[in-house]
């Protein structure tokens, strides 16, 4: 490649300066030739020329050559500083080139030209691969954002959105038709928890770092608790900006929420069924022990009670089991001919002792003739016992509790009916849940785990059936397990 002819400032001074000494020492031989006509010392005038002639020759010769290399330098700069304007970096590529001189100034050009060229490659780099990762995947992030089943918002640093999957709205209760654009979430937030004053809201307005906190819809867990993070929005791979903005999670932890809120009440439950009896059997079998003089029939009284808290820790024990295999899922059902007559029988019996004691009106109805069914008669009789005990442990001292079953086209309908205190609307729902129990103070004075309507649900599921119920506040319930008649002959 032959090296590009230079017109650099450096050699034009250089040339000036060359013509101007020429040109004296030109006019000086004219002058000292026209005087050596006359005075005849030609000799000695032609050597005081010559000399400086020859040494002025070779000194512009050096230093034209010691100036090459930033008159190469200079030219490249004046042609760049023309045509970058319109050229950008095809420019730079094209007019800046190393020099191939030896010398400080050459390595330190030819070294700003290598981390130019670095530079760019590695932009040229990063900009393809953020190009190719657009095309590529952009329409499946795209598709993953709309599809989260949390609620994610882009906003502004001031809270204003810039975009909203449909999860956002829905977390929100919104339409989803609703336009979100340039809305404040801070406001959206107030609206749904209908709570200006909530610390929650107040930090996330006064605040811009990341923050994570539960927003309640009102003081009721049931009518909605969310989960809100806010974290900065890191820009994208081409700028790798920090503070373009923000991201917010929104995660309706409602039902976590009420699994917290049921397991404490559970283990304040679980902690008075068990410390009342142990307490006492306790104190009848030690006044037993120390007490000599104890008639026999008060023995017998105390016998019995003992012999009664023993059978309530056993049966809380097994509700305990029964939950603890709802939850593994390990559960199951095994089937024998039963004559469902004997276990309705059973049943009542086992619940008779509960309703002499309280003085209850009892009722029971059962048809002509009940078929014998292919059930788990342990389970089954487990189910009908929580029903019944719970119709006879909510209803006051001389209320009514009835039993009524019926048989229609190959289905077994269990009624248990009561006229107890009854269950508010908006708790029915919840009754199947396990650990529940109503936030009525009438219910919370009467032991319970929450367990039993659970474990009914699960068997009356088990046996492909269901466990309806109907209620309402201080008139009375109606609990009705249906399971399918089926015999050994079907």
């Amino acid at each position: 490649m032959s090296r590009p002819k230079t017109y650099s400032l450096t050699h034009q001074l250089i040339d000036n300066h060359l013509a101007i000494g020429l040109a004296c020492v030109f006019a000086g031989t004219i002058i000292a030739i026209h005087m050596a006509l006359w005075e005849a010392i030609s000799q000695l005038i032609a050597v005081a020329v010559a000399v400086p002639l020859v040494l002025l020759l070779i000194g512009a010769a050096v230093l034209r050559r010691s100036t090459r290399v930033p008159g190469t330098i200079d030219e490249q700069l004046r042609q760049l500083t023309q045509q970058s304007i319109t050229e950008g970096k095809v420019a730079i590529r094209r007019v800046l080139q190393p020099v191939k001189e030896a010398g400080p100034v050459a390595s330190g050009w030819n070294y700003l030209l290598r981390r130019l060229t670095d530079q760019e490659v590695g932009e040229s780099l990063q900009t393809r691969l953020s190009e190719v990762f657009g095309a590529a995947s952009g329409g499946r992030w795209e598709a993953a954002f709309q599809c989260l089943p949390d609620g994610i918002a882009i906003t502004d640093e001031t809270g204003r959105i810039e975009a909203a999957n449909p999860a956002f709205l829905a977390t929100l209760r919104l339409p989803n038709d609703r336009e979100l654009a340039n809305q404040s979430i801070h406001d959206l937030l107030a609206a749904w928890s209908h709570d200006e004053d909530n610390p929650i809201l107040d930090q996330l307005q006064k605040s811009t770092f990341k923050l994570t906190g539960d927003l309640r819809r009102t003081k009721e867990t049931l009518d909605g608790v969310l989960r809100v993070s806010r974290q900065p929005l890191i820009g994208s791979v081409a700028t790798s900006a920090v503070g373009e903005g923000q991201v917010w999670t929104l995660r309706d932890v409602t039902q976590a929420r009420l699994s917290d809120e049921m397991r404490n009440q559970f283990v304040f439950t679980a902690t008075h069924e068990l410390r009342t009896p142990l307490a006492n059997i306790k104190a009848y079998a030690e006044t037993l022990a120390i007490d000599g003089d104890i008639d026999v029939e008060r023995q017998k009284g105390f016998y019995n009670i003992i012999n009664a808290e023993a059978t309530r820790l056993a049966r809380f024990i097994d509700e305990l089991l029964d939950v603890s295999q709802m939850e593994t899922g390990a559960i199951n059902v095994v089937r024998h001919e039963t004559d469902i007559e004997r276990l309705l029988h059973d049943v009542m019996e086992t619940v008779q002792p509960q309703i002499k004691q309280k003085h209850l009106l009892f009722e029971s109805r059962f048809p002509a003739k009940l078929p014998k069914m292919l059930v788990d008669k342990d389970k089954l009789g487990a189910a009908l016992i929580n029903l019944l005990g719970n119709a006879v442990k909510y209803t006051p001292e001389g209320g009514e509790v009835r039993m009524i079953v019926e048989v229609e086209q190959r289905q077994l309908d269990v009624h248990v009916e009561d006229n107890g205190i009854g269950i508010r609307p908006e708790e029915l729902d919840r009754l199947g849940e396990k650990f529940f129990r109503s936030e009525d103070e009438r219910v919370r004075n009467i032991p319970g785990s929450g367990l039993g309507l659970a474990f009914a649900t699960e068997v009356a599921r088990l046996h492909r059936g269901s466990l309806s119920i109907t209620s309402e506040l201080n008139q009375g319930s109606r609990f009705t397990l249906s399971l399918p008649a089926e015999t050994e002959d079907a």
